[in-house]
């Protein structure tokens, strides 16, 4: 047994793009690769093809209050579900696409503003991760912050961006809870407050 998990060393020269090509484009981006990678024994794959769906870079943010103990969660309208035949309006961190070559922290700051109405100063980053990777391009720069939720809470949103957006305030333990019992089921949010469950200490000495 391992004692320590370990990746295997990759690079880009351990795949071969034999075609690339765009097959479908609206609010994201569809393409299709012809490839073939190194297999963990040394040989090349045979040439398969893969589609990646894209629609870009995001921020999100985990706002924690220290002193009382609560998190802001946002709720709105999401497609998802449609495959399926559900109504999906999820309970969310607050999180928006990254345009262009923003930062993605100063991206954390502005959603935070635009979706619960919240100012945000120190970020902590949880990770930087891949929410699908089996056919999403779509990258998460994850975040934490301390901030006052007193008054926070309302209803949010950019009218030309087609948003409603409900932020709510409510107790860790209560979030926590939804991650278990399936009110919570996005999974930026189950990672974030899962995250904050072990690390608070970080958030109590940066508020």
């Amino acid at each position: 047994m391992a004692s320590r998990l370990t990746l295997t060393p990759r690079s880009t020269e351990d795949i071969q793009i034999l075609k690339r090509e765009t097959i479908g484009e609206g609010w994201g981006q569809i393409e299709r690769f012809h490839l073939k990678h190194r297999r963990f024994d040394g040989t090349w794959s045979e040439a398969i093809d893969r589609d990646l769906y894209t629609i870009g870079e995001v921020a999100a943010v985990l706002a924690y209050d220290p002193k009382q103990d609560t998190v802001l969660l946002t709720e709105q309208f999401r497609t998802c579900g449609l495959r399926y035949g559900e109504a999906t309006w999820l309970l969310e961190i607050v999180a928006g696409l990254i345009d262009g070559d923003d930062d993605p922290e100063e991206t954390a700051r502005r959603e935070t503003k635009e979706e619960a109405g919240c100012d945000v100063t120190e970020l902590i980053h949880i990770s930087t991760n891949y929410s699908s990777p089996g056919g999403y391009g779509e990258r998460i720069y994850l975040y934490a912050a301390a901030v006052d939720l007193s008054e926070a809470g309302g209803f949010f949103g950019l009218a030309h961006e087609h948003e409603d957006i409900r932020a709510v305030v409510v107790p860790f333990a209560d979030a926590l809870a939804a991650c278990d019992d399936g009110r919570i089921i996005d999974g930026k949010t189950l990672i974030a407050l899962n995250w904050l469950a072990r690390h608070k200490e970080k958030l109590a000495r940066s508020a």
